[in-house]
């Protein structure tokens, strides 16, 4: 051993030597510490077994030929005897203890296990000999030195130079693996330690800062450059501002907060030193290496995304979150968003977290942009908070264009929703102007009125903020705050202001006519030739009337809130009635009290109701000329008039029969050419009254004949109606033929005008509404109480109803009923059964009283 504090002049020649060699020789890392397994001898298991020897004994005494039995190539004379030799010779040899033994076999002349015997014959070969390989000292320059010799002393000289940081650098890059990116736990560890052990702090401090360097003017000479090198090698989405590195997650660790470094997380502890530190650095920011078992756990990435793309993929139900999580997520992988920052979170493996990248970017390809005029559903300006909340139940986002005076509407569109499989139906900007439409403007031809029962001067009641029925509201109701006008609780034994009768309705009270029953036509819309006109309109206007239940609420807002009593009667504040339904189990007792037995009691139906409107016409006076010449063809007038609607025309109401959650026909289409709401305001009763008095023509002729009227069949052709799925797709608007003694006009005016009442005018309609009703009827005081669950989409949720209908009847009885007795005793069997406490609000049994 030599020590390390003697001088150079005390160290023989020789082991100076040995030492400049390896000062020299530049550090290489282990071939066996990251699995390569160079070309070699075999090593043996045991010293008295030889077994195969990968090396050619001939090819060594090929190395050990003299240069002038050579060609010049460097190959052996093809007539040379080692040569023919291992061409002729097919016999194995072996390596056993340095020495080469040659198999060979020869006959032992007997039989055995009726076979000839013969016996392995081991010769002996002589001893392997090692190619010698001259070790020769570096020469820069490649000149061979004065004499042939190595200049000694200009080694021993170089010796005790310190290293420049070329050589250091070139030290440490020697250690980079070639290929493999990700190593074992062991692996890694080992490279640590080699560079720990094998550099100092400043060496791989400089090594860190000039791979910084390089790698800073690599980027600036690319974007100079235009080139896109980087991009293809890690691909960058330009809907992405920045995007932090993966960070592992620790054992036991919900979240990662407050990381300086990323690339130390998890691969470095806090007792760890500065070396130790450096040397991981070197591993994971200038080779890129990591640990397989680190990479499989799971770990956060963070993703900061541009303003657009991000409200995007936040809207609404975020369909795509649970498309991507039930595909590619497993247990305790997720996503999460951060509104105000912007920020996308995946909690996921290394490798998991560039696939959903991928899948994101995928998803944002599916951007569809479309655009209509402000005009169409607003006279006014409309408020930021509104377009932000229909956009949250679409599921996109709504733009105000001041320049265009236009709403510019962005949505992702289902991958799986295909233009062919599409076209004609409704898409996300369809649903946006209907939902705008009903919203921002009242129902058509219909009318409004409000009283109060049971209230006198000397009433002191006051509104309550209501805050349990805002989920039974339509979305744009659901913004507001809402109050119920209501008094205290009477005492015990006082009259009620509940009895005081309720004043009498605009329209007559008609008893309900029986329709007929609808039978199966969806194979008809198919298979039946269209009829362009077999049917017409009912001469004779009907009136239903229904009541309703629930709190009539009138808006309490910051900015608008609901005047005295008396003025309240007066003006027109809005307001609007959330619905409360009694508990099934009470309405259970009204079908057991029923003595009629000869009748069906119970009656079940699923409707599904299609609500449209005459389309808006914001510009009336550019509508088309009809030229004179009379040379039109009819279907070019019937879309010219179709184009522009009439505003006029009245509302149209369809009715589908459906059961097994599929459509089993058309029930009934219904023009309405007036409706009138009476809103009865009850204080001292637990819920109010909304009665609601509809005047309408039906479209008569048989169910089967209806669904190939052209307008329908053109409707519901293309329309995907799938009640077991949710799925209710069908076009956004349909011309139909309206005669003109359904419009709202005076009929003076039609007089002045000359025209025909019966005239039809093919008028365009835009649909506003689909409800699916699942209802329960049941006998209830001479009346019709039904229970309806409601199912009205995004815009109308879900909510449950009851309400009561005048006593059924048919046409002939109709004629001969004494409608001024049905209208009061259905007022009063109406402000019966909601004063009724045992119902909506839970009193003891005794106490009901019906």
């Amino acid at each position: 051993m030599i020590a390390t504090s003697m001088s150079g002049g005390s160290v023989c020649l020789r082991c100076r030597l040995h030492l400049l060699l390896q000062y020299n020789r530049p550090l290489q890392i282990p071939n066996r510490l990251l699995g390569i397994r160079e070309p070699g001898l075999r090593c043996l298991s045991s010293e008295s077994i030889a077994r195969s020897f990968d090396g050619d004994p001939a090819s060594e005494e090929r190395d050990n030929i003299p240069d002038g039995h050579k060609h010049a190539t460097g190959t052996t004379p093809p007539g040379s005897k080692i040569y023919e030799r291992r061409k002729t010779d097919s016999s194995k040899r072996h390596l056993s203890r340095n020495r080469i033994l040659t198999e060979g076999a020869e006959s032992l002349d007997s039989d055995m296990l009726g076979k000839p015997a013969s016996v392995i014959i081991m010769r002996d070969g002589g001893p392997y000999q090692k190619k010698n390989r001259t070790i020769s000292p570096d020469n820069p320059g490649n000149e061979p030195t004065s004499h042939g010799k190595t200049d000694i002393e200009a080694l021993l000289h170089k010796q005790r130079e310190p290293l420049i940081a070329q050589e250091v650098r070139e030290n440490i890059d020697s250690l980079r693996p070639k290929t493999e990116t990700t190593l074992s736990e062991r692996e890694f560890r080992k490279l640590q330690s080699l560079l720990t052990d094998g550099f100092l702090s400043a060496q791989l401090a400089e090594y860190l800062e000039r791979h910084k360097q390089h790698r800073l003017t690599h980027e600036s000479l690319q974007l100079n450059a235009g080139t896109v090198e980087e991009q293809e090698q890690a691909p960058q989405y330009n809907w992405i501002i920045d995007i932090s590195p993966w960070i592992p997650r620790l054992r036991d660790q919900s979240s990662i907060k407050n990381v300086t470094n990323p690339s130390l997380y998890g691969y470095v502890t806090d007792s760890a030193t500065v070396k130790e530190k450096l040397a991981v650095r070197v591993m994971r920011e200038c080779w890129g290496l990591s640990i397989a078992e680190v990479d499989a756990g799971l770990g956060e990435t963070t993703i900061k995304v541009q303003r657009q793309p991000f409200h995007h993929l936040t809207r609404g139900t975020q369909r795509w979150k649970t498309v991507l999580g039930n595909i590619l997520l497993d247990p305790g992988e997720s996503f999460e968003a951060s509104h105000k920052q912007k920020t996308l979170r995946l909690v996921t493996t290394r490798t998991k977290a560039s696939t959903l990248l991928k899948e994101l970017d995928e998803t944002l390809k599916q951007i569809a942009n479309k655009s209509f005029s402000v005009d169409h559903v607003a006279s006014g300006p409309v408020d930021e908070a509104v377009l932000e909340e229909v956009g949250r139940v679409t599921n996109t986002n709504v733009r105000e264009s001041q320049f265009n005076k236009t709403f510019d509407v962005t949505w992702i569109e289902p991958r799986e929703r295909t233009s062919e499989s599409s076209a004609g139906l409704e898409d996300q900007c369809d649903l946006v102007f209907r939902l705008l439409l009903t919203a921002l403007n009242p129902q058509p031809a219909t009318t409004t009125t409000l009283c109060a029962v049971g209230v006198d001067k000397r009433t002191t009641g006051r509104f309550v903020t209501d805050t349990t029925s805002r989920v039974n509201l339509g979305w744009k109701d659901r913004m507001g705050q809402w109050a119920r006008y209501i008094l205290p609780l009477a005492a015990e034994g006082s009259s009620s202001a509940a009895d005081s009768p309720m004043k009498r309705l605009e329209l007559p009270v008609e008893p309900q006519i029986t329709l007929p029953k609808s039978v199966e036509t969806r194979d008809i819309l198919r298979d039946t030739q269209i009829v362009a006109q077999p049917i017409k309109w009912a001469d004779e206007l009907r009136t239903s009337t229904r009541a309703d239940f629930g709190y009539l609420l009138h808006a309490n807002d910051l900015s608008i809130s609901p005047p005295p009593l008396p003025d309240l009667l007066a003006t027109h504040h809005p307001r609007v009635l959330a619905p409360v339904v009694p508990h099934p189990l009470h309405l259970a007792k009204f079908e057991t009290s029923n003595n009629q037995t000869n009748r069906t009691l119970i009656q079940t139906k699923i409707t599904v109701v299609i609500r449209f409107w005459p389309s808006p016409n914001p510009n009336p006076s550019s509508r088309p000329k009809k030229k004179s010449n009379g040379n039109e063809k009819k279907p070019e007038c019937r879309a010219a008039q179709a184009k522009y609607c009439n505003p006029e025309a009245p509302i149209l109401e369809l009715r589908l029969a459906a059961s097994g959650g599929q459509i089993r026909g058309v029930e009934n289409l219904r023009a309405i050419r007036q409706t009138h709401i009476t809103d009865v305001m009850l204080p001292a009763s637990p819920v109010d009254i909304r009665l609601a008095q509809t005047q309408y023509a039906v479209l008569e002729g048989e169910p089967a004949s209806l669904a190939t009227w052209q307008p329908l069949a053109e409707f519901l052709g293309p329309a995907r109606l799938d009640l077991a799925h949710g799925e209710l797709e069908t076009p956004p608007r349909q011309s139909f033929p309206i005669p003109r003694r359904l419009f709202n006009s005076s009929p003076a005016s039609a007089a002045t005008t000359g025209q025909d009442p019966d005239d039809v005018v093919s008028t365009l309609y835009t649909l506003v509404g689909m409800e699916v009703c699942r209802s329960v009827s049941i006998p209830y005081g001479g009346c019709k109480l039904t229970y309806t669950s409601v199912n009205a989409g995004r815009g109308g949720g879900r909510r449950a109803e009851v309400s009561l209908e005048p006593a059924l009847g048919n046409e002939a009885s109709s004629e001969e009923s004494n409608t001024g007795n049905l209208h009061d005793d259905f007022l009063t069997t109406c402000q019966r059964f909601a004063g009724t406490d045992t119902l909506w609000s839970g009193y003891p049994a005794d106490r009901e009283g019906s």
